[in-house]
């Protein structure tokens, strides 16, 4: 399945709320995230594919992602996801899959909105500003959604988050383990 998404820096927040609020954006909530983060296979030399493991208390989901970085593009992440019952076994299932690496241990904060089924997202991690992720179905209905709520600010594509923390001074792929 094709994760289709665009992330957008330097954004405006009060904007783009007062927006979704305007044009009767569903509001899903706030969330705080806790993740873990396994790197490529070990040996597979491959730096944009990983196996992520995340809840929010009550939903928690085991993904892995490969993400062609070329160009752009918001459809160039492949995204296989599934529900899973305990965050702490899962993440010990692929522990062991890993042979001993240490996954990165991240929280985040979420705002979600819904937006004419596209997911509108303002982003809250650790050592940078907000950004927002608008996510859909296709490429076409996020342009929409960006284009009509007036989303403004630096279009990232569907970039991995090492490039959003390097624009702020931090050092791309090593940035690890994220706590508030």
């Amino acid at each position: 399945m094709k994760e289709i998404e665009i992330k957008i820096v330097d954004f405006n927040e009060a904007k783009l709320r007062s927006a979704l609020r305007k044009r009767k954006a569903e509001y899903r909530g706030k969330s705080s995230l806790k993740r873990l983060v396994f790197d490529a296979m070990p040996d597979s030399g491959d730096q944009d594919e990983l196996i992520r493991i995340r809840t929010d208390g009550k939903r928690t989901t085991l993904t892995w992602k490969y993400r062609d970085n070329r160009g752009k593009n918001i459809d160039n992440t492949d995204e296989i996801e599934v529900e899973v019952s305990d965050f702490d076994k899962a993440a010990e299932i692929i522990s062991k899959l890993w042979k001993g690496t240490r996954p990165y241990r991240q929280e985040t904060k979420l705002e979600t909105w819904d937006y004419k089924g596209v997911e509108v997202a303002i982003c809250t991690w650790p050592l940078v500003p907000p950004f927002v992720e608008v996510e859909g179905k296709t490429e076409k209905e996020v342009r929409r959604a960006v284009k009509e709520l007036g989303i403004e600010g630096k279009d990232m594509g569907n970039s991995n988050l090492a490039k959003i923390f390097a624009m702020y001074g931090q050092e791309g792929k090593d940035i690890g383990d994220l706590h508030f």
